[in-house]
């Protein structure tokens, strides 16, 4: 996104969204929390990590807000894990479960509803902004560390890669998933 605006990311983040809710439309709670066997991670994983993760980084890095989870979304979806980022065991992973599967589709709607706004409304200058001089530990074996190098990581770089390069990576865990539970894929 080096050089673009955002109306550019939200060309094709807003799509993505739209496969995201389509991937919920006809799938039960059952089928979302199925955990095939020891190292597949259940759908529920899927959605958790890399929707928390969107809310997360739009509200940390575009608004300078409190992401939408704090607002108790915790227990009006049913999860009771703690957020999973990058590097945690595969076993902490694998135990994510939703409870209410309609309270997660509410939530989920919600943060691509902000996020979506929050690219109509950043002001395109920002998208140049060093985030990191450096890409941070946390971050070496990933996407962004490919496509920053040694450095710097600018916030488009950063929104693109966490928004749409993430999600769509989620996105065909949780294709997979359909097929593990017997359901075809969409989009």
């Amino acid at each position: 996104m080096t050089g673009g605006s955002w109306g550019e990311l939200q060309r094709w983040v807003r799509p993505m969204h739209q496969l995201w809710q389509q991937v919920l439309d006809d799938m039960t709670v059952e089928q979302v929390n199925h955990h095939e066997r020891a190292g597949v991670l259940p759908i529920a994983f899927s959605l958790y990590h890399y929707v928390y993760g969107e809310d997360r980084a739009v509200a940390d890095r575009l608004l300078g807000q409190p992401p939408l989870w704090n607002e108790d979304w915790a227990r009006r979806t049913g999860i009771d894990s703690e957020p999973i980022r990058r590097g945690a065991p595969i076993e902490v992973a694998e135990r994510v479960r939703i409870v209410d599967l309609d309270g997660w589709r509410t939530y989920q709607a919600a943060v691509f509803d902000r996020t979506e706004g929050a690219l109509t409304s950043a002001p395109s200058d920002r998208s140049n902004e060093v985030v990191f001089e450096r890409v941070p530990d946390t971050l070496r074996g990933g996407f962004i560390a490919l496509i920053a190098g040694d450095g710097p990581v600018l916030l488009g770089d950063l929104m693109t890669t966490f928004l749409y390069q993430h999600g769509m990576r989620h996105l065909g865990e949780i294709e997979h998933g359909r097929a593990l539970v017997g359901l075809q894929g969409v989009g």
